[in-house]
């Protein structure tokens, strides 16, 4: 039985790769490498073990390769190719939220909880009682007519921005010669909808937390460039 068949109906190609891991539908401009030749797709689906890209010129099943967005990249194989498209399977887990960002996210987790025990076993020398870390309460903020109104706006310019990426994808000759131009273009556009998250929510101050892109996210907490 192939692989296809396995995870789902031909009518459905993705099918395989959505039945082993939740997978997220994005629309990102990135680049394939197999056997010494580089091509440009759309990722159309991503999970942490695979993804979905469409292209016109595509490895044949089996192939090894290294899919590349911005500063991210995954090997994998070709699991199946059909009509423009092909299903991989990465080689490793990914991370859907440094796909969309284009950047690998920062090593901090370790320091924080180094911190954590640091203060742990001081506690514990100084025969003090060990506080519970809870992160303070964040002020809720409503949003305003205005506010939604203009987080619409956002979410239509992203609309029509990711019409025009959808027509400069389709020009092979334009994708060559600006490959990466159009990954910082999609790069944009993940920026105003994460903007227009940010409107959009009750909690501003957590949602701004919760931004995925490094950069974006420090700009709105006034962080200093690294």
């Amino acid at each position: 039985m192939s692989e296809r068949d396995q995870g789902g109906s031909a009518g459905d190609p993705d099918a395989s790769l959505r039945a082993r891991a939740p997978r997220k539908n994005l629309l990102l401009t990135a680049t394939i490498r197999s056997g010494g030749v580089a091509a440009p797709v759309r990722i159309r689906n991503l999970s942490e073990k695979g993804a979905m890209v469409d292209g016109q010129a595509l490895p044949e099943p089996g192939a090894s390769l290294i899919l590349q967005r911005l500063e991210v990249e995954m090997r994998g194989v070709v699991a199946w190719r059909a009509e423009g498209r092909c299903g991989i399977q990465f080689e490793g887990a990914a991370s859907v939220e440094e796909w969309v960002a284009g950047r690998r996210a920062p090593a901090a987790i370790f320091g924080q909880g180094q911190s954590r025990v640091d203060q742990i076993q001081a506690a514990i020398r100084g025969g003090r009682d060990i506080v519970e870390d809870v992160p303070a309460a964040r002020p809720t903020e409503l949003i305003t007519d205005v506010e939604a109104r203009v987080a619409e706006e956002l979410d239509h310019v992203q609309r029509m921005l990711d019409d025009v990426a959808g027509d400069l994808i389709g020009d092979m000759a334009l994708l060559q010669r600006h490959g990466e131009a159009l990954q910082r273009f999609d790069n944009a556009c993940q920026i105003l909808n994460q903007l227009s998250a940010i409107l959009k929510a009750k909690d501003r101050a957590a949602a701004i937390a919760g931004v995925n892109l490094e950069a974006l996210r420090d700009r709105l907490l006034h962080k200093p460039d690294g």
